[in-house]
């Protein structure tokens, strides 16, 4: 007899609800293990992304623009290549991300994690052949196909949601993730120039496939961790039917989710797509703070400080932004509020907002007072504009919030998968437009783009569901 249990052909089906915070203690220690494979990922990341534009700088194929500027250490976005997993990931990200509903986020993360594997290795068998431009086509798009990096991004997002222990945590936790990402993805580029480094030395021919080496060897350690030792977030619910014919209609389904997740009809449908939109309109500024950093560095101003302090400062500022301010801001209203759906809401959107404001402020500042290079008042909006970096995790948390106040904390990952490819095209066209050399311009358009996020923020969203559960303050969040 048939019953109503989901089938492996319809991911997107609801699991059964998660279990309530106040029963999830024991899952704590899963989140250390869940930083260490983001850790060893990034490192993996950056190590590939440095060797990639090492090998292929010269390529008339290619076009890059700087994505990374440290001190010893650049590290191009190939846009070209961006631009095709890109495609083909926001094809695969729907289907990706509702498995990890149905199955679990552990198979949906070892995935997402062999597609760089995959790609590193045609890079490492076929550097500087007359293959490579056709080979590595090949490569995005196997990549892009088994998620690429918005599905990584969006089923750690979705574990990590299943961890936290409230809404207050879950904020804290995604900029602790934040915060590992971009920490590790440096170490990895300059895991990079010291393979190029070695292969100097010894003489190697090809100098990246050292790089490329050191990066697979790694990656490969990282799968086998996932595979057995990374604990699963949730227990996912078995199949007792034998699958059903997937709908005519299922693929397509799955590859419009980013779109059909934020347009589902029901309520609290337009705020939703609001706060979709909002989070679009910031990503379109990620590019701002490097190239702020690097014109302020080539114009000379701050000229009492070494150049590679100050291409550092702000970085550690963002990074104090994720790991300090974050926790102490919800620690604030843990103490003033407690630890409820509202406080956690009212946590993630006033981040966002604040911050928010406070990068449109900065650009326009900057703007007004930029041609004036003495002006303290330049100096203030430059040195503010780092800690505008908690606005990101806020905006994730914040949708979280709203898929739990509608009763569909089941789809998380679908949720996440949608926010992370919008996301993702918003970098690749932050970083694809504002040049170094028009900075100005630059700062135009994300004072603009900043103003509209803050707009689309200012609805409230669905209300916080009645007998929501509290947490006892006593309690500690898993941060």
């Amino acid at each position: 007899m048939a019953t109503n249990q989901p089938t492996e052909t319809e991911p997107l089906l609801a699991r059964s609800d998660p279990i309530p915070p106040n029963e999830r203690e024991e899952d704590s220690p899963k989140l250390p293990k869940l930083l260490s494979v983001v850790a060893v990922a990034s490192i993996c990341r950056g190590i590939s992304m440095y060797s990639r534009y090492e090998s292929f700088r010269y390529s008339p194929q290619a076009w890059h623009t700087a994505w990374v500027a440290f001190p010893g250490l650049t590290i191009d976005m190939e846009l070209w290549s961006t631009w095709a997993s890109l495609v083909v990931s926001f094809a695969s990200v729907g289907w990706w991300s509702a498995f990890s509903d149905r199955r679990g986020r552990k198979p949906v993360l070892f995935v997402s994690l062999l597609g760089p594997v995959v790609l590193d290795f045609i890079f490492l068998t076929i550097a500087k052949s007359s293959l490579h431009d056709d080979a590595i086509s090949v490569g995005l798009i196997i990549e892009g196909l088994l998620g690429g990096f918005p599905t990584f991004a969006a089923v750690i997002h979705a574990y990590a949601s299943d961890l936290s222990l409230s809404m207050l945590s879950r904020t804290v936790m995604f900029g602790t993730i934040q915060a590992a990402m971009v920490i590790f993805f440096i170490v990895g580029g300059y895991f990079g120039v010291l393979a190029d480094r070695a292969s100097d030395l010894l003489g190697l021919r090809h100098g990246q496939n050292l790089a490329f080496s050191l990066g697979i060897i790694l990656a490969s350690a990282n799968l086998t961790y996932v595979y057995s030792a990374l604990p699963e977030s949730f227990a996912p619910s078995t199949i007792e039917d034998p699958p059903v014919p997937p709908a005519a209609n299922s693929t397509l389904k799955y590859i419009f989710a980013p779109f059909s997740t934020f347009l589902r009809k029901g309520p609290s449908r337009r705020q939703i797509f609001f706060l979709a939109t909002s989070t679009f309109f910031y990503s379109w500024t990620l590019a701002l703070g490097p190239r702020l950093v690097k014109s302020t560095a080539d114009a000379g101003f701050f000229s009492f400080l070494p150049r590679w302090l100050l291409i550092i400062i702000p970085n550690i500022a963002a990074l104090l932004t994720w790991l300090c301010v974050i926790p102490a801001l919800a620690s604030l209203v843990k103490r003033t509020y407690g630890d409820t759906e509202t406080s956690g809401r009212l946590l993630a959107k006033s981040l966002a907002q604040n911050s928010i404001l406070l990068a449109a402020l900065c650009t326009l500042g900057i703007l007004i007072f930029g041609g004036v290079r003495s002006s303290p008042l330049y100096a203030l909006f430059f040195s503010l504009y780092p800690l505008t970096a908690g606005a990101l995790p806020a905006l994730y948390a914040l949708a979280a919030s709203y898929w739990v106040a509608l009763d569909r904390s089941a789809e998380l990952g679908a949720l996440f998968g949608a926010l992370s490819i919008w996301v993702s095209w918003g970098e690749y066209m932050s970083y694809s437009t504002f040049n170094w050399s028009y900075i100005t311009w630059g700062l135009q358009w994300s004072s603009f783009f900043l103003i509209v996020s803050l707009l689309f923020l200012v609805p409230d969203g669905p209300p916080p569901r009645a007998g929501a559960l509290v947490v006892d303050q006593t309690d500690d969040a898993v941060v």
